[in-house]
């Protein structure tokens, strides 16, 4: 559910500087914060140190104005089909939404080789106290986005009652007065309609409070969300009832001490437990895939693998339609993204990154195969 200490911030910060120089070009129109991705270095902090921003305005995508050929004799025009002469800014452009309660908005990258035709997109969810443009650094998503023609998009939660850092709501957790699966929904919506997204191939990815939220998208939003994957965080509760059976992977580290993975104290709780957390954090990681794997019909017992020399692959089979449900375990591994580029400064905050697998690669090859139409 978290995301880091707030600990090793300057040398971090001195990371995030280079990476932020170096970033793709965009524009972003939000009066609330700018993102210089041209010349100077993006002031973006690390995803353990700052808060998040959640008021960025929308950036309208540019209407298309490609029209029908006029048929001579009935002299009528007709309307574009969706995606059709789709006219998009390349880079980085933002959106937000008042769905489900507090205004909440999205950093989104279109590649620049976009040519007008519907793209697939993955949403990246930040962990706990993080926020969007942080979590594109931490994931490095927004550099795939770009080779691999994809849009990527990375939304910014809020606070909860009592609490300064930015959350993503759930099922056992419920915030008062606010609907975070009204906000998903609502994002997709805007990015159908003016980002020229292919609805039929929306993925979900997070870490921690992401990976969380990630699962509790395939419970209530199976039939929006083509594939998913969940980092360092993943739950089945009892409520959770997906209307089919949805393509999901999963990365989770033995030695994780924030989200522990056979369930037990955490370490963001420091001895002051309320008796919801304590329970929320008792689930255990395998387990908790391994209800997913039941509802989709899968054989109970999975295929067992080694991946290189720290990592092992369980794969779930004969599940319905023949989706495929992956769950990765790191051996050692902390509360990390697996070959995240800011792994190494890390070690002493969220332990070991693994470099056997890829979250941001794997997690894209795996979710690119599907699609919601045949």
């Amino acid at each position: 559910m978290p995301c880091a200490p707030r600990r090793s911030v300057a040398l971090l910060l001195a990371l995030v500087f280079v990476a932020a120089s170096c970033s793709s070009d965009g524009d972003d129109t939000s009066a609330a914060e700018s993102t210089d991705t041209t010349a100077a270095a993006d002031t973006t902090e690390a995803p353990e140190t700052a808060e998040a921003d959640d008021s960025a305005e929308a950036t309208e995508a540019a209407e298309t104005t490609d029209e029908s050929e006029t048929d001579e004799e009935a002299d009528t025009t007709e309307a574009p089909a969706v995606g059709e002469g789709c006219q998009v800014d390349t880079g980085i452009g933002r959106i937000s939404s008042e769905a489900g309660g507090p205004i909440q908005g999205a950093q989104v990258y279109v590649p620049t080789t976009f040519d007008g035709t519907l793209l697939p997109v993955v949403i990246n969810w930040h962990g706990l106290g993080s926020d969007g443009p942080q979590q594109a650094l931490f994931t490095d998503y927004e550099a795939l986005a770009e080779r691999e023609g994809f849009i990527a998009v990375h939304p910014t939660g809020t606070p909860g009652p009592g609490d300064n850092r930015n959350s993503w709501e759930l099922i056992q957790l419920d915030i008062p007065n606010r609907d975070d699966i009204a906000f998903a929904n609502d994002l997709i919506d805007q990015l159908i309609a003016d980002f020229c997204v292919d609805e039929s191939r929306v993925y979900s990815t997070g870490m921690s409070n992401g990976g969380f939220f990630t699962s509790r998208l395939l419970c209530d939003m199976a039939d929006r969300i083509a594939a998913g994957v969940s980092v360092a965080g993943l739950s089945h509760p009892d409520e959770c009832d997906p209307s089919r059976a949805v393509p999901f992977m999963a990365f989770h580290g033995t030695a994780d001490l924030v989200v522990p993975f056979a369930g037990g104290e955490s370490s963001l709780l420091e001895g002051e437990a309320t008796e919801d957390f304590t329970e929320f954090f008792a689930q255990v990681m395998p387990d908790e895939f391994s209800e997913f794997a039941a509802d989709f019909g899968c054989e109970l017992e999975p295929e067992v693998s080694e991946i290189g020399v720290e990592t092992i692959r369980y794969d779930y089979l004969g599940c319905d339609d023949d989706v495929p449900l992956i769950f990765y375990e790191v051996t050692e591994g902390g509360h990390t993204w697996p070959s995240s580029p800011l792994g190494p400064l890390l070690l002493d905050t969220l332990g070991y990154t693994t470099t056997d697998v890829d979250a941001t690669a794997d997690g894209w090859a795996f979710m690119s195969q599907f699609s919601l139409t045949p």
